[in-house]
């Protein structure tokens, strides 16, 4: 896509899949339009996952492998460029995330979470 196209990005349960989430959002940014906005459902962690259910094929799939801490997601959005940034952690969803893999404490280490970020306007 051209530069500064876009009114509105939407992302549901798709950037925690990429290996790559800097350049997602770097790529977003560099897409939208001064003043366009960002808006992501995703399962983000709360705390460090451990590294047996990070390299699990399964909790991947089921979108938990691959979640990134809040504060690191905060970071790749200021770092590519988004400001008035929120994330609304959604804690009532642990014990429904809990049951998406054969881990049941998956649902201690994510959340599902909204998140929105802004491309400044001149």
């Amino acid at each position: 896509m051209a530069d500064a196209t876009v009114d509105l990005i939407i992302s549901n349960c798709v950037i925690n899949l990429s290996p790559a989430k800097p350049r997602v959002l770097r790529e977003a940014f560099r897409v939208l339009k001064p003043g366009g906005r960002l808006a992501i459902a995703d399962i983000l962690a709360t705390k460090p996952l451990p590294t047996e259910v990070r390299v699990k094929l399964s909790a991947i799939g089921a979108c938990i492998g691959g979640a990134a801490l809040v504060d690191d997601l905060r970071a790749m959005l200021i770092a590519a460029g988004f400001t008035r940034i929120e994330i609304a952690a959604r804690e009532s969803s642990r014990a429904l995330i809990a049951l998406w893999t054969e881990d049941p404490t998956a649902g201690e280490f994510v959340v599902s979470a909204m998140v929105t970020a802004y491309k400044p306007a001149p």
